[in-house]
């Protein structure tokens, strides 16, 4: 009896092992030493399209060849027999229509003789999870290709942008040297030697003057655009009436309104607290909104300005007006510069009857002039139609004491290479102990221009070292031990992609940051500076300050990498 219970426990026991090795996704084999199958488990068996009993007669001999170095099954049974385990990737052919590339893990089991009595095999496939590797490396790579394209395309923007702010600004200077004479000349007249002149040429020289005072107002907002976007708008802040002031841009506007029987409503909350602002720059700001209602507003119609303290801190001001409204897709670019809104020519209203089209500039003041104050400034309507008119509401909101440190020293300006050698400093300075000691930057580029750049801008925290060639500059970063490289993808005799597998191949730069800087950007240049071992990509012509937040990061990067954890 207990001879036969044994029995039955140990089959129960077999079985209950066999269950498990076929619920396994992975393909199990067992092998005789020599490499004759013995056993499979169920998902081993479907990949093998074969009974069990009909493979007991087969070896995996002729099945298995490594991948990295094209072992087969002797080498790999013998390392197995040997040393007691095996694992490595390997192409497993399981039969004539199905080779895997897998994972192969091999152990040997030893018998009650101390010796191995079989070997067992597990095969992961990773053909799938292989292929999903390389498409997401490839998309990592392509991040970066377009990671760098935005950069420069930003660049390029920033460059534009600059540009056109330095034209508008000398552009506007020198055409108020002969607006001054223009204006003069024809105010003399008109004031002091109408009866030396025929009324025809009278009429003539206030033409002139019209037109002057008109292109006057045009060169102040180009001047103000300028100095909004270089954040110069001088102020002259003062305790006012802020309902006061929009009264008397009312007042000056009606002339207009009158002409077109448009009438403009106030709904201002009594005992509204003084505002601490630019008189001004606040009458510009009511006198562009106002203009606007009542240009893109129909004749015999009716525009509404509301003022009322809201959470007791700031004004909330609206301009309600009754015209055609605004499209969608303009509202989310009524406030950039030279955009000007809608189409007169679009209203029912005769065209003639407007007061035209403009520069485009008003609204974008108006938000710089609102933000200068610590406010804000949006836009609703419904959409544009020219049946309905379901009109326009603009809203700013602006603090009644502004929190904000005036300036009305309009030349007074910090450079920008000032502000970011400071930051710069400031953020080296918590990457040492030792803030007196400067962490070093070794620059390996030939470009004086470029290395030039980098010293203006980085000199005030960083040690720099220049090496205008390959093979100084891997001298340089073996012996100098740099805290980070700049490094040019194009350098005579030794290139920038040798160099740094160069310097990723030693222990003493293995782990030192790298930022290759190129005017190239091309797929395949971007990939092969990364594929070297890059840990950035920085576009020529560069920023300086895009130049020091990639520095930092990469610096914070790697300190935060040799913290204890």
């Amino acid at each position: 009896m207990p001879n036969s219970y044994s029995m039955t426990a140990r089959d129960s026991q077999r079985d209950l092992y066999r269950q498990i090795i076929d619920a396994i996704d992975d393909c199990v084999i067992v092998t005789a030493p020599s490499g004759l199958i013995r056993e499979v488990n169920a998902a081993a068996a479907r990949r093998f399209g074969a009974a069990e009993n009909t493979l007991r007669t087969t070896s995996v001999e002729g099945r298995v060849e490594a991948v990295d170095d094209g072992r087969g099954w002797p080498e790999i049974r013998r390392e197995i027999l040997g040393g007691g385990s095996y694992r490595g990737r390997v192409h497993f052919r399981f039969n004539n229509a199905d080779e895997s590339y897998c994972t192969l893990t091999g152990h040997r089991i030893i018998g009650d003789r101390d010796e191995a009595e079989a070997i067992v095999l597990t095969l992961r496939d990773i053909a799938e999870s292989q292929k999903v590797m390389i498409e997401l490396e490839q998309k990592n790579l392509e991040m970066a290709r377009m990671n760098s394209e935005l950069v420069r395309t930003n660049a390029e923007l920033k460059r534009v942008s600059e540009l056109k702010s330095n034209f508008l600004s000398i552009a506007s200077h020198e055409l108020k040297t002969p607006l001054t004479s223009i204006k003069g000349y024809s105010e003399i007249i008109i004031e002091n030697m109408k009866d030396a002149v025929n009324a025809s040429v009278f009429r003539m020289i206030e033409s002139i003057a019209r037109a002057a005072d008109r292109l006057h107002k045009v060169i102040n907002n180009m001047l103000d655009v300028t100095r909004i976007e270089q954040k110069r708008l001088r102020l002259n802040p003062e305790q006012m009436d802020l309902a006061v002031a929009a009264r008397e841009c009312i007042e000056e506007l009606g002339q207009f309104s009158t002409k077109r029987n448009i009438r403009i409503l106030c709904d201002f909350d009594e005992n509204l607290p003084k505002f601490y602002g630019d008189r001004m720059r606040m009458q510009q700001v009511f006198t562009n909104l106002l203009s606007n209602a009542l240009k893109y507003s129909p004749d015999n119609s009716e525009v509404r300005i509301r003022m009322f303290i809201e959470g007791g801190e700031r004004f909330h001001v609206i301009v309600i007006d009754k015209g055609i409204g605004i499209d969608k897709s303009e509202q989310t670019r009524i406030f950039d510069p030279f955009y000007e809104v809608g189409n007169a020519l679009r209203h029912s209203t005769d065209f003639a009857k407007f007061m035209g089209g403009g520069t485009g500039l008003g609204l974008s003041i108006v938000k710089g002039i609102i933000e200068r104050h610590g406010g804000r400034i949006w836009v609703y309507s419904t959409g544009m139609d020219e049946q309905t008119f379901p009109g326009s509401e603009f809203h700013f909101v602006v603090p009644v004491q502004p929190k904000i440190s005036w300036d009305d020293n309009e030349t007074r300006s910090i450079s920008l290479s000032t502000i970011q050698d400071q930051e710069a400093a400031g953020r080296a300075a918590q990457l040492n102990e030792h803030p007196d000691i400067k962490p070093t930057i070794l620059i390996i580029d030939d470009d004086r221009e470029a290395i030039e750049i980098c010293k203006m801008v980085l000199g005030a925290a960083f040690d720099i070292l220049v090496a205008e060639s390959g093979e100084n500059g891997l001298r340089m970063a073996f012996t100098r031990n740099p805290a980070l490289i700049l490094l040019d993808l194009y350098m005579p005799g030794l290139d920038g992609i040798r160099i740094c597998r160069l310097l990723r191949s030693q222990d003493e730069t293995r782990d030192v940051p790298i930022a290759f800087f190129s005017a190239g950007t091309q797929s395949d240049e971007v990939q092969q500076c990364f594929a070297s071992g890059a840990d950035d990509f920085i576009v020529k012509p560069f920023s300086g300050k895009e130049l020091i937040d990639k520095i930092w990061r990469l610096l914070m990067k790697k300190k935060e990498t040799e913290m204890p954890p």
